[in-house]
């Protein structure tokens, strides 16, 4: 429970404050990008490579079980986190939120098949410590 509860009050100080988020779309039941998304991946990163990346949140539609669901929403964070690792810098405190169809917003069943990077600009890094609520 401790743990839920770190990761939802992290979640919300990064919504909370001055943050940027890049949203990736994919195809149903999959956890690769398609070729579009895949390129729009590719420029985000070289756009990219002085911010700092402070978590990723993936999920998906209702079509499936929840434990299914939760895997490849999953999948999908660690598909993302390993096209951006080496090429974007990422804090060491880092964050992997995978909500499955918990995530599931939308009505449009494609806008809730997602991975979200929330990260920071290069600009706003002086104060890093500030926007995530760190004394």
């Amino acid at each position: 429970m401790k743990s839920v509860f770190s990761i939802l009050f992290f979640w919300l100080c990064c919504f909370a404050y001055s943050q940027e988020q890049a949203v990736f779309y994919f195809d149903n039941n999959k956890f690769e990008l398609n070729k579009t998304e895949a390129a729009k991946l590719q420029k985000w990163i070289v756009e990219n490579s002085t911010s700092k990346i402070l978590s990723i949140t993936g999920s998906t539609d209702e079509v499936g079980s929840s434990g299914y669901n939760d895997t490849l929403s999953q999948k999908r964070v660690s598909f993302i986190y390993n096209q951006i690792k080496g090429k974007v810098n990422i804090r060491p405190d880092f964050k992997s939120i995978s909500l499955g169809e918990k995530g599931a917003t939308s009505a449009n069943k494609a806008e809730n098949r997602k991975a979200i990077i929330h990260y920071l600009l290069e600009k706003d890094l002086a104060k890093e410590n500030e926007v995530l609520g760190i004394k």
